[in-house]
């Protein structure tokens, strides 16, 4: 009987050996992925938001900043030289309405 029970218990111990540190860094993994795939959608939706035509558009303008690559690194590599162009809006000033608080 004793032998039995000895018998039982190391299967029952050995039956509950996991390895969690797979199990979580593959839950870690899907949830870094889903949340920098969320962050792209919405990045790329107040994108569209931004620029789609409407009267829920901000007052405001966008500005192209533009300028040249050289193509040289701080280390002294050559590449390719580029320009850059960023889009900046620039909200319309507020308007002012002559009184103080």
């Amino acid at each position: 009987m004793r032998r039995l029970s000895l018998i039982a218990a190391v299967a029952a111990l050995s039956g509950c050996r996991t390895e969690p540190e797979r199990s979580d860094r593959r839950s870690v993994d899907e949830g870094y992925l889903l949340g920098s795939a969320d962050a792209v959608k919405q990045l790329y939706w107040a994108k569209q938001a931004l620029e789609a035509p409407g009267e829920s558009r901000p007052e405001g303008r966008i500005e192209y900043y533009t300028w040249e690559d050289s193509g040289t690194t701080r280390d002294g590599r050559r590449l390719a030289p580029e320009t850059v162009a960023v889009p900046v809006f620039v909200p319309a000033p507020a308007p002012s309405g002559g009184g103080g608080p």
